[in-house]
């Protein structure tokens, strides 16, 4: 833990959080580093029994009681059988894309060690015409990881490879950047609030099973019973080729400001944010020199989708985003500046919630209707 120090090397911290494998419901190798890392900050971290983490920085006065997450967690598989002859079966554990998966890297996680594994994929010299340009399911892949007796169950998580590659730029690419930037920006957070203790009390958590069921923020909003909640995550980024006009976030562009996200499918979940936090936001961007990005988008669930409604007050919340491409693939892409220049915003946006007025039906949100 002493290699990570994200003042002096938030590259670095990136890079080591990515190799940790923390699939969703198992994420207790990165739960123990992060607990372990507040601890020497000199600070008491508390982990919950979903091996969230917690950590709670006093305030120089009174405010809205003030909760900033991040999810530790990443996607993967989980082994649903094994064939009389080694193959491995499996389900998707939250959303790992079928379409990159034949030939992938990966490692099974079992109680005896962790087991290198690849995707199988059919010869190129033998596949008919018909099946080239076709992704299948996960069901319908099996695992290679060599013959004997391999020790795994059904159960045992998957994750990709851990691999990690610096591009031109200042721009990184790897493996779970969904949500280890937003991470590596919280943990370089509590630093800067350490070192300028907040007018008022924030409480940092490091949250567990987005991939999931995106509902483990909500255990820690009955621990904390916040007035505000600030959920950092990825922003898909729309500026390749591939996704022209189908958005305006780019790598290096800074963070994001998130005005609507909708899952869409299943759980109907999504955020669309407070409008005072959205005023919130934009002034502390801007008295930092910064603009933030904006992202409305359908297809994307997050932390905060559900945490307005869990109390009975309810609750201010918005979402800040680090642009990524390739959301969910084995090579996410990210911009050392954006991570840096989103925990400037998170700093400033802690300083600017205390003055914010988030009364519904206020004089500042009477004209139109919108922040």
């Amino acid at each position: 833990m002493a290699a990570w120090d994200p003042g002096a090397d938030p590259l670095g911290l990136v890079r080591g959080l990515s190799g940790i494998a923390a699939p969703a419901g198992h994420e207790d190798r990165l739960t123990a580093l992060v607990s372990e890392h507040l601890s020497a900050r000199g600070l008491d971290p508390v982990v919950d029994r979903l091996g969230q983490v917690a950590v709670t920085i006093n305030g120089r006065g009174d405010g809205p009681r003030t909760l900033v997450t991040a999810h530790l967690d990443e996607l993967g598989l989980v082994v649903r059988g094994l064939d009389a002859d080694g193959w491995l079966r499996v389900h998707r554990l939250g959303g790992m894309p079928e379409r990159v998966l034949p030939g992938a890297r990966l490692v099974v996680h079992t109680r005896d060690g962790d087991l290198p594994a690849v995707v199988g994929i059919k010869s190129h010299h033998l596949t008919p015409a018909e099946e080239k340009y076709v992704a299948r399911p996960a069901t319908d892949l099996y695992l290679d990881a060599g013959s004997g007796e391999l020790g795994v169950r059904v159960g045992d998580p998957v994750t990709y490879a851990p691999e990690f590659d610096e591009l031109a730029g200042g721009r990184f690419a790897g493996k779970s950047l969904d949500d280890r930037t937003g991470v590596a920006a919280l943990l370089r957070y509590v630093d800067r609030l350490l070192e300028s203790p907040p007018r008022q009390t924030v409480h940092v958590g490091f949250t567990t099973q987005e991939e999931f069921h995106v509902r483990g923020a909500l255990a820690l909003v009955a621990r904390f019973s916040p007035d505000v909640v600030v959920n950092v995550d990825v922003a898909p980024a729309t500026d390749t080729p591939d996704l022209a006009g189908a958005g305006a976030v780019r790598l290096g562009g800074g963070p994001t400001l998130s005005r609507l996200s909708f899952h869409g499918r299943g759980t109907l979940g999504g955020l669309i944010p407070h409008p005072g936090l959205v005023r919130a936001v934009e002034q502390a961007a801007a008295s930092i020199g910064q603009t933030p990005q904006y992202d409305a988008m359908v297809g994307i669930i997050t932390d905060a989708a559900f945490v307005p409604m869990a109390s009975a007050e309810g609750i201010a919340a918005v979402g800040v985003g680090i642009p990524v491409r390739y959301t969910h693939s084995p090579v996410e892409t990210a911009q050392l500046s954006d991570l840096l220049d989103t925990t400037e915003l998170l700093v400033a946006l802690t300083d600017r919630i205390r003055d914010e007025d988030l009364a519904r039906g206020s004089a500042q949100l009477r004209n139109g209707g919108a922040a």
